[in-house]
């Protein structure tokens, strides 16, 4: 199950906002947003509630107690999800070893 650090970056980057863009839109500094994400530190609850808000979204599913079927996925995730889902474990290792070196160089 995700935690809250993981769901804010997942949240953030399916809108495609880095996390200077995200602070300005929920007047907070990027250092607290960066923080929040590497789990270092935890919103008080009024910052959750804004960023729940923002991502409308639920606490539950901001703090990362839901699981992906209760995620608002679009058609092209959910068949990612079902294709990862349904391969052995050391594919699906290989697989997040690729998507994370992609992730580095962008």
């Amino acid at each position: 199950m995700a935690d809250f650090a993981t769901m804010l970056k997942y949240l953030r980057e399916r809108e495609n906002l880095s996390q200077r863009e995200l602070a300005v839109k929920l007047g907070m500094s990027p250092s607290a947003i960066g923080m929040y994400e590497s789990g270092k530190r935890q919103p008080r609850h009024e910052d959750e509630e804004c960023i729940a808000d923002f991502f409308n979204v639920d606490l539950n599913t901001l703090r990362g107690r839901r699981t992906n079927e209760d995620l608002p996925l679009d058609a092209r995730t959910k068949h990612f999800v079902d294709l990862f889902q349904n391969v052995p474990a050391d594919v699906q290792q290989a697989v997040e070893i690729l998507l994370e070196s992609a992730q580095r160089k962008t």
